[in-house]
């Protein structure tokens, strides 16, 4: 299994979110099996528990939430895509840094507004987390370079454990205490 804090990876979060579908499920080794989860009597009849491993990085997942395969393999992806958001990284350069063109329809003002349903949920904590991290794990500074308020940028990290830890990672690397949510 991967390790969880992969920093600086050739082809980041960034690259592996950007795939269209079938190029991205290329990469994913999809399994099922019997595991916790609700189901009752159904419990030992049906493999519905979905285990995701995404191949070139080892990052791993699992669902069992539901008595659906279906929406386990639902929740699998969603968590996998984040789970990579989260660990791996992409440098940028700050000079002359211009945020995406999809980077517009998740930005209201000032504001970072996506669902977590959004296909570019995981993106956009990917993106801010990469910024994060050229930025010193200054959230004022990502937040300027990205054209947002602070207080936007921290609150999509802090509604997001995984990316909440990741940014207090960053932040410790660059010597800094973690982050605080007022």
């Amino acid at each position: 299994m991967a390790d969880e804090t992969i920093l600086n990876s050739t082809r980041g979060a960034t690259y592996w979110l950007n795939l269209n579908e079938s190029s991205f499920m290329e990469a994913v080794r999809i399994e099922h099996y019997r595991g916790p989860g609700p189901g009752g009597q159904k419990r030992n009849k049906t493999s519905n528990s979905v285990r995701l491993t995404h191949e070139p990085t080892g990052v791993q997942v699992v669902a069992t939430e539901s008595r659906s395969t279906a929406a386990n393999e639902l929740h699998a992806f969603r968590r996998l895509k984040l789970k990579l958001a989260a660990t791996l990284r992409s440098a940028i350069e700050p000079r002359g840094f211009e945020p995406p063109a999809w980077w517009q329809s998740v930005v209201h003002g000032r504001r970072i507004a996506v669902a977590e349903r959004n296909p570019l949920y995981a993106l956009t904590g990917s993106l801010v987390l990469d910024v994060l991290d050229a930025m010193d794990g200054s959230p004022a500074d990502a937040a300027a370079l990205l054209g947002v308020s602070t207080s936007s940028l921290v609150k999509l990290l802090y509604e997001e454990p995984s990316l909440w830890a990741s940014a207090s990672a960053i932040r410790g690397a660059h010597g800094k205490t973690g982050l605080r949510h007022a």
